[in-house]
């Protein structure tokens, strides 16, 4: 079963068609996926049918040259450049326009304009800019010319009380912008003082599941969260309103979705596949069509009330360790042959989840082991350096054993692959 949903409306439909014409004149990527088929007249149903051949998939980023558009590479258009790890184990680079960050407002802008746009002061707790969340929030918030204050607040004042009470007290902030485990942890730290005033928490990053929902908003007895599904890629693909009373379905804004069974034979849960749709004129840095990037959603009645982002990945205080991620590290080096991860997620009686990663060798012990592959994680992927080693909202344990003694004392509960264990309830 397929159900597509998003911008699927006559307009939309020719906006896509724009779309494909301006990829199709200006990006090889997209010559070679579409070649054969004929790109006039060509329908949303037609591209649902087309997801095992048109396709983009987070590995494919990294060849610049055939899938950064021709006006990118030349520079003809102001772009900025944000650096973003993912599943793949190293940085790929996502070229970000003008016309993306209308874009990006647009995507927004319902929810800003209902919970925000009466004189908010939002305290931002994502990292520096340029990272794409704080691009995300900053730009669209400035395009739509929204009422709100935005302080951006250096994110290692996570790391000291004093100094974040000292801020937050100045700021006297309305709003909360942060990871989805930042958020409850604050509730935990914060005094109500502060917390009473905060009617809006803007969240994203990782799966909000019901539970840590009720928690936080528990923590924060008069808020609305806000909860995004987005990625670098494509800025704020959905959303959906979280009160303590109910949760709403996730809206998409200016994207096409295509979801798709994932062949688990679970049919409430669904592949998606999105695609990036422009207004008639504009330039998008990175054209995607059907991106698969490995989130799962879950449709009740025809329609999407939560989204999964657990593709193989423990969740470190917001920040994402990915196994195909830990499994390049692993299998690329020349000393360690395999690998599991233990993992203590968050929940509200464990409010700084651990993962211990357990890495596997031959023979000899190789010195300095440890900290190389802890380096390698964290050069790969920021937020886990943020959120691990600098706020120290979670913990990241490396550990090398003897091969014999790699699956030694496991917890009895499998993640979703043999490599991932479950310690305790998993949220």
């Amino acid at each position: 079963m397929t159900l597509i949903v998003g911008r699927t409306d006559k307009k939309g439909v020719e906006d896509f068609r724009y779309t494909l014409s301006k990829s199709l004149e200006t990006t090889e990527f997209w010559q070679e996926k579409f070649s054969g088929i004929d790109p006039d007249g060509i329908t949303i149903d037609d591209l649902a049918a087309l997801t095992d051949r048109v396709t983009i998939t987070p590995h494919d980023l990294y060849d610049i040259g055939r899938v950064w558009p021709d006006y990118i590479q030349r520079a003809q258009v102001f772009h900025t450049v944000m650096r973003t790890s993912g599943t793949t184990g190293k940085p790929k680079r996502i070229a970000y326009t003008r016309d993306d960050r209308f874009r990006t407002a647009r995507q927004v802008e319902p929810w800003i304009r209902e919970y925000m746009d009466k004189g908010d002061r939002i305290a931002s707790f994502f990292p520096p800019l340029p990272s794409s969340s704080g691009m995300f929030a900053f730009g669209s918030f400035e395009a739509l010319n929204a009422k709100s204050a935005y302080y951006q607040i250096p994110i290692q004042y996570l790391l000291d009380r004093e100094m974040l009470l000292k801020e937050l007290n100045y700021i006297k902030p309305t709003a909360l912008f942060c990871l989805t485990a930042t958020a409850y942890n604050l509730g935990l730290v914060l005094p109500e003082s502060i917390k009473k005033d905060i009617q809006t928490i803007v969240v994203g990053g990782e799966t909000l599941t019901p539970e840590l929902a009720r928690a936080t908003l528990e923590l924060f007895e008069n808020a609305v969260i806000i909860d995004n599904f987005g990625s670098t890629e494509d800025a704020i693909t959905g959303y959906r309103v979280i009160t303590r009373k109910k949760a709403t379905r996730f809206n998409f804004e200016e994207s096409i979705v295509v979801l798709k069974d994932n062949g688990d034979g679970y049919d409430d849960y669904k592949r998606i596949y999105i695609t990036k749709v422009m207004r008639e004129g504009e330039l998008t840095g990175l054209p995607l069509f059907n991106y698969d990037i490995g989130d799962l959603a879950r449709i009740e009645n025809g329609e999407v009330r939560n989204i999964i982002r657990i593709k193989d990945v423990v969740t470190l205080a917001g920040a994402k360790l990915h196994i195909d991620q830990v499994m390049e590290i692993v299998y690329d080096h020349p000393a360690l042959l395999d690998f599991v991860i233990i993992y203590h997620p968050l929940s509200p009686e464990n409010p700084k989840p651990k993962a211990v990663l357990r890495v596997a060798y031959s023979g000899e012990k190789p010195a300095g082991i440890e900290d190389e592959v802890r380096e390698l994680i964290y050069e790969a992927n920021n937020p886990v350096r943020y959120e691990v080693e600098e706020s120290k909202q979670a913990e990241l344990i490396i550990e090398a054993v003897p091969i014999e003694k790699l699956r030694a004392d496991l917890p009895k509960r499998l993640g979703k692959t043999k490599r991932i264990y479950i310690v305790g309830k998993d949220l």
